[in-house]
C-alpha cells in the first residue's frame, strides 16, 4: 500500500511527533531518542524484525547504521508515560480532523512470547471511522483505569463499568456515561443520575461494539501474539502499534486516493 511508503512516514513523523527529553543522567546518546522511536515505529508499522530495522531503516532514520541491540534498549527504555502522551496528541490532531460523535472505553489483552497476557484500556472516537486517542495499561481497578485513561470530551460515553466513582469521573470530563446498569447495584448519585439516561438513551448504548473493531484491525494487521518476554516491552510495542493505526489514518486522510495515484505518476516520472 502506498500509505506504506517509507519516506511518507518518516516526514510525517518528523513534523509531528513531538521532542522527546533526554535523562540527565549517563552518557549523552549517539541520535536523539526521537529518531530512536521514529525507527522503532517505522520497523512495527513494517512488521519487520529488530534486524530487518538495523539493515533496513536505521540509515534511512538516523544517517548510520544503528545496532538491533540499541533498538531493543530503546524499547525498553522509552518511558511509559512519554509514548502515552504520544498517542494522546495524534489523537488530538485525528480529533480535528474528523470529529466524533461518541466515544468509548473499552479493554482487551494480548500475549507475549510465553503467552502471559498483556491488559490495557483504549479511549476510542467514533465517527465516519473509529480511531483511538487514549492508551492505559490494565491496573485492575476500574477507576484507576478510567481515570488514567479519559480525557477530556463531550457527548456520550459508553464504558462497562458500573461503579459509582466512575460515573463521577466520566461527567467530570464532560461527558455523558451510558452504561449498562447491574441489577445488584442501584446506590450512588452519579450512578442514578446516569441511569435515568440509560433508559431514554439505551439503543445508543448498542454502537458500543463499534470500538472492537480497533482491536480487530490491529489484530488482522501485527497478529494476536507479541514477540516480547518483558512486560514493559509488551505494553510499548502496543502502544507502538496503536500508534502505527493512528498515523496510517491521518495518511489516508491528508492523501485520498486520487493525490496518490497522482504522486505515484509524477515520483515515476521524475525517476
Amino acid at each position: 500500500m502506498s500509505s506504506e511508503n517509507i519516506n511518507l512516514i518518516l516526514n510525517y513523523l518528523r513534523n509531528k511527533l513531538p521532542d522527546i527529553p533526554k535523562n540527565k543522567r549517563g552518557r549523552p546518546t549517539k541520535h536523539s531518542i526521537k529518531d530512536y522511536l521514529i525507527l522503532i515505529v517505522i520497523k512495527e508499522f513494517r512488521k519487520a524484525s529488530l534486524r530487518a530495522a538495523e539493515t533496513e531503516y536505521s540509515r534511512i532514520v538516523c544517517n548510520s547504521r544503528v545496532d538491533h541491540s540499541v533498538i531493543h534498549y530503546w524499547e525498553k527504555n522509552i518511558a511509559r508515560d512519554v509514548i502515552e502522551e504520544i498517542i494522546r496528541v495524534f489523537g488530538s490532531l485525528l480529533e480535528e480532523l474528523l470529529s466524533y460523535s461518541i466515544s468509548i472505553i473499552d479493554a482487551t489483552s494480548f500475549a507475549n512470547w510465553y503467552n502471559e497476557t498483556m491488559s490495557f484500556h483504549l479511549l476510542v472516537r467514533v465517527s465516519k471511522s473509529v480511531y483511538p486517542v487514549s492508551i492505559t495499561r490494565d491496573n485492575f481497578n476500574p477507576i484507576t483505569d478510567v481515570r488514567n485513561v479519559i480525557i477530556p470530551g463531550n457527548g456520550f460515553l459508553l464504558a462497562d463499568n458500573d461503579v459509582n466513582e466512575v460515573y463521577r469521573i466520566i461527567y467530570e470530563h464532560g461527558y455523558v456515561p451510558l452504561i449498562c446498569p447491574q441489577r445488584t447495584r442501584c446506590s450512588g448519585y452519579w450512578r442514578r443520575k446516569a441511569r435515568k439516561i440509560y433508559h431514554r438513551e439505551w439503543r445508543r448504548y448498542r454502537q458500543r461494539g463499534r470500538g472492537e473493531s480497533v482491536f480487530g484491525s490491529i489484530t488482522n494487521w501485527f497478529g494476536d501474539r507479541l514477540h516480547t518476554r518483558k512486560e514493559s516491552t509488551t505494553y510499548f510495542r502496543i502502544c507502538v502499534r496503536i500508534l502505527c493505526y493512528q498515523i496510517r489514518i491521518l495518511i489516508r486522510i491528508k492523501y485520498d486516493g486520487n493525490d496518490i495515484c497522482w504522486l505515484i505518476i509524477i515520483f515515476r516520472l521524475i525517476i
